[in-house]
């Protein structure tokens, strides 16, 4: 009998079965199931790929960007050395043009002075051709006038032991400018020689003839020597009127026998 009871026990030991838990009323409880996941699988899937669409697009729009940037870069990289070619152009030109200037203005002084001297030379080849000339004003200007032969015969007036070669002393005469109405335009005359113009000259400042015409003469200044008159006049206008001695020598006048001295002068 206690020979049995061994060997039921050690078959109890040999299985090792667990007592299983019961509740207080007898019941066996369930056996605990695993925890569960609050997004389904599938949902979880598709968060991640938007998240990795959107990823994606934002890579490729700064990609985009990117490329633009390097597009741009390029073509801002062609222009700067556009640029630089032309600054480099343009300094070359600048310094030729420096160079220039240079050589200029040092053949300016030269230049000026050359430049006087003829004026000078024009302005005294005009004066000497001029000696040839006299001017009459006053002369009444008719309509269909024969203004050289109504020359002759004032001249004949004036010098009349000339009278019958007066033709060939006067080489020409005409009027002066365009004509105005109310207003006789100056007559110019020009002589074959200067012997008989200054002797012209001479008898027509104390000529009857001129008087009673209401003509004069004048000498035909260039006009340098008119402004030259002109500036001198002020002064000696004043000192005839203190009563002293005035008078032209061509262009220059003289106040008692000295020289009028204006600021150009």
């Amino acid at each position: 009998m206690a020979s049995g009871k061994s060997a039921a026990k050690l078959a109890a030991s040999d299985h090792d079965y667990a007592p299983m838990e019961t509740s207080g009323v007898g019941k066996r409880k369930s056996p605990a199931s695993p925890a569960k996941s609050s997004t389904p699988p599938t949902k979880v899937k598709t968060v991640q790929d938007q998240s990795l669409d959107k990823l994606t697009e934002a890579i490729t729009k700064l990609t985009t960007k990117v490329d633009d940037f390097g597009e741009q870069l390029t073509k801002t990289a062609v222009m700067v050395a556009n640029v630089t070619k032309l600054a480099e152009i343009n300094c070359a030109d600048i310094k030729e043009c420096k160079t220039k200037i240079k050589v200029i203005e040092n053949e300016i002084p030269q230049l000026v002075k050359e430049n006087t001297h003829l004026k000078e030379r024009v302005t005294e080849l005009e004066r000497y051709k001029r000696r040839w000339n006299l001017k009459i004003q006053g002369m009444k200007e008719k309509d269909n006038e024969k203004t050289r032969e109504d020359v002759l015969d004032i001249l004949s007036h004036i010098a009349p032991q000339w009278a019958s070669s007066m033709g060939s002393i006067v080489d020409s005469a005409h009027r002066l400018g365009k004509r105005e109405d109310g207003r006789s335009r100056q007559v110019i005359i020009q002589f074959v020689m200067r012997y008989h113009r200054d002797e012209i000259w001479r008898m027509t400042k104390n000529s009857k003839f001129c008087k009673e015409a209401g003509i004069r003469f004048k000498q035909d200044f260039c006009k340098e020597d008119r402004e030259a008159r002109a500036a001198a006049w002020p002064k000696m206008e004043q000192a005839r009127a203190a009563g002293k001695s005035i008078y032209y020598r061509g262009a220059v006048g003289y106040i008692d026998g000295k020289r009028v001295h204006t600021i150009d002068a």
